[in-house]
């Protein structure tokens, strides 16, 4: 039983990694629409817009990649965090 819950923890961390690289994509992507928006219409509103949703996405992602790491990688992400200490 044990075994079945280590394995779906990892299935439950590789999703979670792969939904936030999803996000990074789509919110690299609506920064670009803008900026294109931006120079075909001269309206910056477009560009506060994109860069918004793109900092967005980049602080979601960032979240779940950490959460995924954890659970997908427990043992690295305990390295992870624990690389700079010299006791």
């Amino acid at each position: 039983m044990a075994d079945i819950m280590l394995h779906l923890k990892q299935i439950t961390g590789l999703v979670l990694t792969i939904i936030a690289i999803v996000i990074l994509v789509l919110s690299y992507n609506a920064y670009i629409t803008s900026y294109h928006k931006t120079i075909s219409t001269s309206n910056f509103t477009f560009l506060f817009s994109g860069i918004f949703w793109d900092l967005v996405g980049i602080l979601i992602s960032a979240v779940l990649i950490a959460i995924g790491l954890i659970l997908a990688y427990p043992k690295g992400a305990r390295w992870l965090a624990n690389r700079n200490r010299t006791s």
